[in-house]
């Protein structure tokens, strides 16, 4: 395992001041994400934590090839500092905006951890001792215990949004949003899945803070919120709905998507 110290890590400090619209190919207004942790695994997940400026939302997200790396089960009703301690030894940092997110009563274990306001950076953990979801060939995997919409993937599934509004009015403080692409592993990058969650500011806008592209063969969870607002999730692909895939002239270019708005 190597975890890089606080102090060199404030030094790539620069790094992780990136806007979640990281690639920029289109003009949605969006927040700036700002790093709070990197965690890396030796069975390839990548585990992140963010907050947004300024919507001060925090997230967690996961992504890993299906067939190396389960995702973990995270249990909604748990706090995002929670979750980060189950997952980590304790010789890695905490960052401070994850106990402040937390708010009363820090778990008894935090005593333990050293708490840091800089970018945490960790490689080659051990895979956490949790309940995990194993991936699935079939695009048509289940991956939360409850959801809002399970959409199972196949050729030329069309583009979609959907918003906390059309469930029940309770249900805006978190958006979940789950996407395995189940295009073989050896297609092109740009044979992507895409999910972008969106929250709505006091003007009545949805503005974006998180925006992923899930490469071929890889499944990714986020989670972002915080704060009880309106929320969506928009989902569309690398290969514009085509049912033959494009210019590759298959049909195997598919994912499936899930989520959930849940407080």
């Amino acid at each position: 395992m190597k975890v890089i110290p606080v102090v060199a890590a404030a030094i790539a400090a620069a790094l992780f001041l990136i806007p979640s619209a990281a690639v920029a190919d289109d003009e949605e207004e969006a927040d700036v994400d700002v790093s709070l942790a990197q965690l890396r695994y030796t069975n390839g997940l990548l585990v992140t934590f963010t907050d947004s400026y300024p919507s001060n939302d925090v997230g967690m997200a996961q992504l890993g090839r299906i067939d190396r790396a389960p995702l973990f089960a995270r249990d909604e009703k748990g706090s995002f500092l929670e979750t980060y301690l189950e997952i980590t030894p304790t010789v890695v940092a905490v960052p401070r905006r994850l106990v402040d997110d937390h708010g009363a009563d820090p778990p008894p274990e935090l005593r333990r951890r050293q708490i840091t306001s800089s970018p945490v950076v960790a490689d080659g953990l051990t895979p956490p001792q949790v309940s995990t979801i194993s991936g699935a060939a079939a695009c048509d995997f289940y991956h939360y215990n409850w959801y809002d919409w399970h959409d199972a993937g196949f050729p030329g599934m069309p583009p979609e949004t959907y918003y906390a509004s059309q469930f029940t009015s309770d249900k805006q403080r978190y958006s979940d949003s789950y996407v395995a692409n189940c295009t073989p592993d050896n297609y092109p990058s740009y044979i992507y899945a895409r999910h972008r969650i969106y929250y709505k500011n006091i003007w009545g806008n949805y503005k974006k803070h998180f925006d992923s592209k899930v490469p071929p063969w890889h499944h990714q969870y986020a989670e972002k919120g915080s704060v009880k607002r309106w929320r969506k999730v928009h989902y569309d692909d690398g290969w514009n709905s085509n049912a033959n895939c494009g210019v590759l002239g298959s049909g195997s270019c598919i994912y499936t998507r899930e989520g959930r708005f849940h407080n």
